[in-house]
C-alpha cells in the first residue's frame, strides 16, 4: 500500500526559488504553490488539505508574518507546521516572526536540501505530539516510587 505524500504549501513570489523548491521537494511532498498570503489564505478557507506550510516573509498583498498569524488564529488550521523565509539578517525580525506563530525561520539565501530536513524534522516532532502519554501518566524520566511491601 502506497503512503500518502505530505501536502506542503509554499508562499513564495520569486520563480527561480520556486522553481528550485518544487524539484527538490516535489519527489517526497505534494507541493502546492501561491505567489502571495492572500492566495495561500483563499485555499485555505476553501478547504484545501494542508499539512506544512513554508512562507516567505516578504510576499505580496497579505504577507507572510500577517499569513502566520491568520493561521494561528483559525480554529481548523492553528497547529499546522509553519516554516517562515526571511531575507533579512536581522535576527530580530526573525524572532519577532517566531514570537507570532513560526515554528521555525531560515535566513535566505539557504541550502534547499537543509530545508528538507527541517521540514521532516518538523513533521517528525508533530506527529510525535500525537503519540504522546494521556494525560496523568509519568513521563519515562520520572523517579521510580520504592513499593513497600
Amino acid at each position: 500500500m502506497k503512503v500518502p505524500k505530505i501536502n506542503l504549501l509554499i508562499v513564495e513570489s520569486n520563480r527561480f526559488l520556486v522553481r528550485i523548491l518544487q524539484e527538490t521537494l516535489a519527489p517526497e511532498f505534494n507541493v502546492i504553490v501561491v505567489s502571495n498570503g492572500n492566495e495561500a489564505m483563499n485555499l485555505l478557507e476553501k478547504g484545501l488539505s494542508v499539512d506544512f506550510i513554508v512562507t516567505d516573509l516578504k510576499v505580496p498583498k497579505v504577507d507572510g508574518l500577517e499569513l502566520i498569524q491568520l493561521v494561528r488564529k483559525s480554529s481548523r488550521y492553528h497547529s499546522l507546521p509553519i516554516l517562515a523565509l526571511s531575507g533579512s539578517e536581522d535576527s530580530n525580525f526573525r524572532i519577532r516572526c517566531l514570537e507570532n506563530g513560526a515554528d521555525d525561520c531560515m535566513a535566505k539565501p539557504f541550502n534547499p536540501l537543509e530545508l528538507k530536513a527541517k521540514i521532516r524534522a518538523m513533521l517528525r516532532r508533530a506527529s510525535n505530539a500525537f503519540s504522546r502519554p494521556a494525560v496523568g501518566v509519568a513521563p519515562f524520566y520520572a523517579q521510580a516510587v520504592p513499593v513497600r511491601a
